[in-house]
């Protein structure tokens, strides 16, 4: 479960002057393919749809962080969704470490040890949402 005080400084990071979104996303799918280069075969060659469909995940998954009840019916669709094109526990440990790493980069100075401790709680938990990462 993501705390207030990790909300808080989810909310602040992507609302940041320093969070640029045209650098951020084609870093973070750099370091995604860098990390799991077999889900490149996933993705089309011309990434632009794709950098347009995570940001829109991604905004929708922000405005629901206050709303849980809206947040796993988004999760749960998208879980199932990614289920079927074989994505597995080993490539969501990979996007987590990817997204907080591209993250970091992007922040510079405002990134901090909390607001990484607050971006893998909640990534943690949007995954165990769409039922990955589970214990077994």
């Amino acid at each position: 479960m993501v705390s207030a005080d990790d909300r808080t400084l989810i909310h602040r990071s992507v609302e940041s002057e320093r969070m640029e979104l045209d650098h951020f996303v084609p870093l973070f799918y750099t370091k995604f393919f860098e990390t799991c280069p077999d889900v490149r075969t996933f993705f089309p060659n011309d990434m632009a749809g794709q950098h347009e469909k995570l940001l829109t995940s991604l905004t929708y998954i922000i405005e629901a962080l206050d709303h849980p009840e809206k947040l796993s019916a988004i999760l749960k669709h998208q879980g199932e969704r990614h289920r079927a094109i074989r994505i597995t526990d080993a490539h969501f440990d990979g996007f987590i470490y990817s997204f907080t790493s591209a993250l970091a980069e992007t922040l510079g100075p405002e990134w901090s040890e909390d607001t990484h401790s607050a971006w893998r709680v909640f990534l943690t938990d949007v995954a165990l949402n769409m039922n990955f990462l589970r214990p077994t």
